[in-house]
């Protein structure tokens, strides 16, 4: 059984991932109805929304797009900054929502930030610990470790509320603020539903392996 579970975390894991690379790799060779690129686009919205203090950065990191609240910066992978497709003006939108999210103050987000040290402390360490407990029989270790990945699976169920909004607000703005066709809003939506099944995968997966060790932890007992 508890081989079953490892299997099938990681397909998961795997699913999810090459699922999101496939429907980005496809819209991004599609160009959506504006000329706008996605550094225009974030530009735009968060002019048009009142946000001045953030700051848009290319990035050379693939699919490595993200909002940073410490330095206020959203950072754009090339392909998402440079080019007009689908994929990258729905990402950028996406990233906006996140500076919005903090803008505003957003709940989820405030607690997925004051989360995220343990949060980080937890994913270096929670295997590490456990693996010590099983190689030295101690039970103390294993339930220490378990707990960590307890911190992790709560971390990123914060985290999916915090997406699908980002995602909802990107949909929505795209259509108010005249950047998308109503043609391309069906495209929109596949490309940032994509990016969000990454995320309950994640916390699929980890779900899975805290199951798995509570059965190979009382198969020791």
């Amino acid at each position: 059984m508890d081989l079953i579970l490892y299997i099938a975390a990681i397909l998961i894991a795997i699913w999810a991932q090459t699922n999101v690379k496939n429907v980005y790799n496809r819209f991004s060779k599609v160009a959506a109805s504006t000329r706008l690129t996605g550094f225009d686009v974030a530009q735009l919205i968060m002019r048009r929304q009142g946000v001045n203090d953030v700051n848009v950065e290319l990035t050379q990191s693939l699919l490595g797009d993200h909002y940073d609240p410490r330095s206020k910066t959203v950072r754009l992978s090339p392909n998402v900054y440079n080019t007009n497709s689908i994929a990258a003006i729905a990402i950028a939108a996406h990233e906006v929502g996140h500076v919005l999210q903090d803008h505003e103050g957003y709940a989820f987000l405030k607690l997925r930030n004051s989360m995220l040290p343990l949060a980080i402390v937890s994913g270096n360490l929670a295997w590490v610990v456990i693996i010590i407990g099983f190689f030295t029989s101690t039970l103390g270790f294993i339930y220490a470790g378990l707990l960590m990945l307890g911190v992790i699976a709560f971390f990123q169920l914060v985290t999916l509320p915090l997406e699908y909004d980002a995602s909802a607000r990107a949909n929505r703005f795209l259509v108010e603020e005249g950047i998308i066709g109503f043609e391309d809003v069906p495209y929109v939506k596949k490309m940032l539903n994509a990016a969000a099944l990454t995320y309950v995968a994640a916390l699929a997966t980890t779900l899975l392996q805290i199951v798995r060790i509570l059965l190979l932890t009382q198969r020791r007992r």
